[in-house]
């Protein structure tokens, strides 16, 4: 009887564990997209529209910061400095700002 228990639970495991995990990376994404939807909604505000300025977030992990990537083509790199404000603005504390501009944005 103890036998077939241990082997339910170490069968059930890897299954459980599985699941957990998923929902812990839902939970992730999740607060990023929270984060990158306000984000993009006060950079539209305060620049008055849609723009060429290109918004990412990557959620935060155990041993990083979270990070909002700001991309601007070249020509339109006043965007960002645009939009600096109201990203500061919004930025939770454990996310940092990145910036890609030019060419290889």
């Amino acid at each position: 009887m103890l036998t077939d228990l241990v082997s339910f639970v170490m069968c059930l495991s890897p299954v459980v564990g599985l699941l957990v995990w998923r929902q812990v990376e839902d939970r992730r994404a999740l607060e990023a997209g929270v984060v990158r939807a306000d984000i993009h909604a006060g950079v539209m505000r305060a620049l008055g529209g849609e723009t060429f300025l290109a918004i990412d977030v990557r959620p935060p992990l155990a041993w990083r910061r979270g990070r909002v990537r700001l991309c601007a083509p070249s020509g339109y790199e006043g965007l960002v400095g645009a939009a600096a404000p109201t990203v500061f603005d919004r930025l939770p504390a454990h996310y940092d700002v990145v910036v890609h501009c030019g060419v290889n944005a």
